[in-house]
């Protein structure tokens, strides 16, 4: 029999996903804080819940995708949250980028309240990898829970590995945002030298095809740093949120990270000059004032804790 699943959080990743699980034959339950984002999947057969909690009564697995900790914490032991649901063995497949400590501070209150064990199992590869199926998960958790839902996460995920135990996906997340911020800045810094030297930076494309710069990072945002637009392909307040986690995760073991705290405070300043949601906007940083990247109205102020819109570049 098909695990009946329920999904939490219908943002540009998680609205994707949860259409894949559907289509996929699962039975599918949603919730999500902004009721209207369910409506396509409601139309397209799935079920919406009322609450949380009425979503935990009826499902075996439980994916949540939304934006932070706090999110998190909300839908898991907040009001009408997972932890007031009769337990039945329900496991939580946390898909959204928090610090492995809350992941397991969460987590161990859960199992406590009801039994509903978890996995983490944050994701990359971005919205064009969430519709295609081809996203990386990286899963922290038991063995026998991994198990136990690989053959759902494979409906929507090419790569999925377990990591280790719980906090160990959110670890490996942290590694992943690392390596690309600190590659993504260097394709901004690539395209404005190129600039300044008279070669149209679209030519990097052809120019460096094959050789070690030829990454899929370069491939991907240098044609979005070129050519900004509100196709939310990379969230710069959620990018630097994962850098400063990584950075207190770090100083916990005495473990120096000093390009990652330099590329965190270059993406807040760049923050504060672009609007997060256009894609690769942050090349406006180094483009400097009055440049059409940094023209961008500031929506930074849009509540989307639970909806995850971030699909930070990852």
């Amino acid at each position: 029999m098909a695990l009946t699943v329920g999904f939490i959080g219908l943002g540009v990743m998680g609205s994707p996903i949860a259409h894949r699980i559907l289509t996929s034959g699962f039975p599918l339950t949603v919730w999500n804080r902004t009721a209207d984002k369910t409506e396509p999947l409601r139309e397209a057969g799935a079920v919406v819940a009322a609450s949380p909690a009425d979503l935990a009564r009826t499902c075996d697995v439980i994916a949540l995708c939304v934006t932070d900790q706090e999110a998190v914490t909300g839908i898991a032991l907040g009001t009408d949250g997972l932890h007031t649901a009769p337990g039945h063995g329900q496991l939580v497949i946390d898909h959204s980028s928090i610090p492995a400590g809350t992941t397991r501070t969460v987590a161990g209150r859960l199992r406590a309240a009801n039994g509903i064990s978890w996995l983490d199992a944050p994701v990359s590869g971005g919205t064009p990898a969430a519709e295609g199926g081809t996203l990386t998960v990286m899963a922290g958790g038991s063995q026998s829970d991994f198990d136990r839902v690989h053959g759902l996460v494979a409906a929507y995920a090419r790569q999925i590995t377990l990591m280790g135990p719980l906090g160990a996906g959110q670890a490996t997340k942290l590694c992943n945002q690392v390596i690309v911020a600190a590659n993504v800045w260097g394709v901004a810094e690539a395209a404005t030298l190129a600039e300044a030297a008279g070669i149209p930076p679209e030519r990097l494309l052809s120019g460096l095809a094959g050789g070690f710069a030829d990454t899929p990072l370069l491939r991907h945002f240098l044609p979005h740093m070129l050519d900004p637009h509100n196709e939310t392909l990379g969230t710069l307040t959620d990018l630097v949120k994962d850098l400063d986690t990584a950075l207190t995760t770090a100083r916990t073991t005495g473990t120096p990270l000093p390009l990652t705290a330099h590329l965190a405070e270059l993406l807040r300043i760049a923050n504060r000059w672009t609007r997060p949601r256009v894609s690769g906007s942050f090349i406006g940083l180094l483009h400097g004032p009055g440049h059409t990247d940094t023209q961008n109205e500031d929506t930074r102020n849009e509540d989307t804790r639970d909806e995850d819109t971030r699909d930070d570049p990852s």
